[in-house]
């Protein structure tokens, strides 16, 4: 089964998206990556989604990848909330009612403001070591939030440290293949100013904005559906222990580790990250059909 991309227009912004059983009848599974990231962060796990019967889609969220940069947007909010937007749009462009969102680090923030903002539109909610909810952040991308980063990095930045930036996000660095190698080449220099402004949308210096944080923390009660919280146990950029706060945040959530695993835990140990998706997202449609 082939994994093929389109372009599409969402907000008015050329957006592409990547799609592996399109003629699947099941729920589509959106699959949201994180700062800095691209669709194919996804690759190793969509194939498999697909043959579960689900259209399997995953997103340049815009700015990243091959999408479009959004211009000036406030992309957390609180006030006017960039990105919950766009993913109610996207659904749209795409003619999809509802579907399961998957989010990764940033990803997970957005899947987690698209259920509290249209719930109506989410079957299920998988986050994968979502970001936002711990005020922790790895020191590398408080950093990125100084004035004059996007200039500074012009300057003397340097093309192809994406690779390196990359091997921060396993704990296994021999599970990097050479495709996501390519990627991070192709996509991160270029991506760096969206990654800087969405960044500074929701962090400073000292961590998660506080005003951001108990806006959306505020609205978790408008989403009661069924909700999956993984986590890898060596993560460095979002440390485990802010599953205690996901826990908090989500009651009803089911929970999964997987063990040996960083930060990209869908790219690091797929296998295990499907062991823990499918029968969570089969689950929360027989629920549904009851």
């Amino acid at each position: 089964m082939d994994v093929n991309a389109r372009t599409v227009e969402v907000m008015g912004l050329r957006t592409r998206v990547l799609e592996a059983g399109a003629d699947a009848r099941g729920t589509p599974v959106m699959m949201i990556h994180g700062v800095g990231g691209w669709a194919e962060n996804f690759g190793a796990v969509m194939e498999p989604i697909a043959a579960s019967g689900r259209p399997a889609i995953a997103v340049d969220l815009p700015g990243f990848g091959d999408s479009e940069e959004p211009g000036r947007v406030a992309h957390f909010g609180p006030r006017d909330a960039f990105y919950p937007r766009f993913m109610i749009a996207l659904l749209d462009a795409l003619r999809i009612p509802s579907a399961h969102l998957v989010g990764n680090s940033m990803g997970g923030s957005i899947a987690y403001m698209t259920c509290v903002t249209a719930p109506d539109r989410v079957r299920s909610m998988t986050f994968a070591a979502g970001g936002g909810l711990g005020s922790e952040v790895a020191l590398f991308l408080r950093l990125a939030t100084l004035p004059g980063m996007i200039t500074l990095s012009r300057l003397m930045g340097d093309r192809h440290q994406g690779p390196e930036i990359l091997r921060t996000c396993f704990f296994d660095p021999t599970r990097i293949t050479e495709e996501l190698y390519a990627q991070s080449d192709r996509y991160g220099y270029r991506a760096f100013p969206e990654f800087v402004r969405a960044l500074r949308s929701g962090l400073t210096l000292w961590g998660v904005k506080t005003n951001v944080r108990k806006h959306w923390l505020a609205q978790a009660s408008r989403y009661a559906g069924p909700s999956l919280v993984v986590w890898g146990r060596e993560d460095a950029i979002l440390p485990i222990s802010h599953l205690a706060d996901a826990k908090e945040v989500f009651p009803q959530a089911e929970v999964r580790i997987i063990e040996r695993c960083g930060h990209l835990l869908m790219a690091e140990r797929p296998a295990e990250f499907l062991d823990a998706l499918l029968p969570f997202v089969t689950g929360a449609e027989a629920r549904a059909a009851a």
